[in-house]
């Protein structure tokens, strides 16, 4: 087991260089050349931290000051001891080249219904066939967008986070280069052909139930069942395609119009039942116990797209909500408000201090946790998303409301845990460093026996899934932040999906990683 945690890619130059040493008797460390062996730098180790997410005394080797490119290895001295090593890392201008590439290939990867050709994991089109509305015997063509994650369900209320994200990365990057990702119009797409003539959004299309892991898309032959429409997944409807108008005018008029039916059907089925999966259906469920921080975030993104008094009248109607997952959509109604161009300057400064509390609780637990998150001992389901998203809320503020130097700092100490910087030294993106995750429960993976690059996993799981017999049986007493396992039946650790690569993506591009 290593115990000497590092950013399995390396660090610009410029950047603070930190490594965590997870051996509470090194008190001095060594930084060593590959190349030829020799020690370009010495430093005394930082205090002892408890670090309680993994329960083990830590401390911390701090190399800002070394700035020459190369590449190296991190060595501890140990009194009367063997030394521990690191895996080797870069320090140079670019240690992350084609980490955003691969963080959004991994969607042209995911499409469902064309021909794909991509190397081996090419395919020919799949689940081309018209799906049945649930509970009738009406058929719709909804063919498109993109595999949710290790399964091949398309689900609504994902999706819109992921669109958010990949549209807001764009927006909010200062890239030279940037350009609006075309995978995300075919998302869209699809979108549209999951619109009911009533202005309702069906909630997901899938199969009843999930086919083999070892199985190809085009593989899945079982009947197409689209769930029934959901409050969740058209107000989430609605604020992404109001989102999505400012980013392709020449759609404006047909994604606004969308957005406001959509819009129209949740002020007329207020009280519609959360969505839950109907009998006979098994596939992911994407449910939620409310839809108040959906609506809010589509009044906010309709206000933000047209001006109109409605829907600011429904903003001030609804408590301000925070959240950057699929179940908690709140702060991108707050994101969505501030860059609006009529909005009103006492609600806009109100949500400015909602957003600029809500990362200061993150800085607070950042500056106590030594691997640089700030998750406390709560890692669940998708805990690498919620690192990313802590370090998306960041973003926003500073890029949003005011330049924040330490908020950005913060933001790239978390992607230093995604990569590698963390207890178990482990890479949770595929591709990605000498430890990067090579197993995960992705049926495309399975099926050819290798993973595409650029695929984030879950991550750490400390609430042990019953179901996941595999990652019980492994960590079962394990500290929060070391329960995970690389492996293909972990579902609950090692699945990959759609919205935890566009929360990575997100941080990475802003970031210019």
């Amino acid at each position: 087991m290593l115990k000497i945690h590092v950013n399995q890619l390396g660090w610009r130059p410029t950047d603070a260089k930190k490594a965590i040493i997870s051996d509470a008797g090194a008190t001095a460390f060594e930084l060593v050349r590959e190349a030829d062996g020799a020690i370009v730098f010495r430093g005394k180790c930082g205090a002892e931290i408890f670090d309680a997410a993994s329960e083990e005394k830590v401390r911390v080797a701090d190399f800002s000051e070394f700035a020459d490119e190369g590449k190296y290895f991190l060595r501890s001295e140990l009194s009367g001891a063997a030394a521990d090593k690191s895996i080797p890392f870069n320090i140079g201008k670019n240690p992350y080249a084609g980490l955003c590439d691969a963080l959004l290939e991994f969607f042209n990867y995911q499409k469902c219904g064309v021909d794909l050709d991509a190397g081996l994991w090419s395919h020919p089109a799949c689940h081309t066939s018209l799906a049945t509305v649930y509970g009738t015997d009406k058929k719709k063509d909804v063919s498109g967008g993109w595999h949710d994650a290790g399964d091949y369900g398309r689900y609504i209320v994902p999706a819109a986070m992921t669109v958010a994200d990949l549209l807001l990365a764009y927006e909010l990057s200062d890239s030279p280069d940037k350009k609006i990702p075309d995978v995300v119009w075919f998302e869209l797409e699809w979108f549209l052909k999951m619109q009911c003539k009533c202005g309702g959004v069906y909630h997901k299309v899938s199969c009843a139930t999930f086919n083999a892991l070892d199985e190809m898309p085009h593989d899945e032959h079982g009947d197409l069942v689209i769930c029934p429409i959901s409050l969740t997944a058209t107000a989430d409807f609605a604020a992404t395609l109001a989102l999505a108008s400012r980013f392709y005018p020449a759609k404006k008029d047909v994604l606004l119009d969308a957005a406001r039916r959509a819009w129209d059907w949740c002020m007329e089925n207020p009280d519609a039942p959360m969505f839950t999966n109907p009998p006979g259906v098994s596939t992911g469920g994407y449910g939620d116990k409310s839809a108040a921080d959906e609506i809010f975030w589509a009044a906010c993104e309709l206000f933000s797209a047209t001006g109109e008094k409605k829907y600011a009248d429904a903003i001030t109607e609804n408590s301000i909500c925070l959240g950057l997952g699929w179940g908690d959509m709140g702060t991108y109604g707050i994101v969505a408000y501030l860059r609006a161009a009529n909005a009103d300057a006492a609600l806009r400064e109100k949500m400015k201090s909602v957003l600029r509390d809500h990362c200061e609780e993150i800085m607070q637990a950042h500056a106590n946790e030594p691997y640089g998150t700030s998750q406390g001992v709560s890692y669940r389901w998708g805990s690498t998303m919620q690192v990313a998203n802590s370090a998306k809320a960041l973003l926003f503020y500073s890029r949003l409301v005011e330049k924040t130097p330490r908020y950005e700092n913060a933001a790239l100490e978390h992607m230093h845990y995604i990569l590698g910087r963390n207890p178990l030294s482990q890479s949770y993106i595929s591709g990605f460093g000498a430890n990067a995750i090579k197993y995960p429960h992705h049926r495309p993976t399975v099926a050819v026996g290798a993973a595409f690059p650029g695929m984030v996993s879950g991550g750490a799981n400390g609430d042990l899934t019953p179901r996941d017999l595999i990652l019980n049986e492994t960590c079962a007493g394990k500290p929060p932040s070391k329960c995970f396992i690389d492996h293909i039946d972990s579902f609950s650790s090692n699945e990959v999906a759609i919205y935890w690569n566009a929360s990575v993506f997100f941080v990475a591009s802003l970031l210019n990683m």
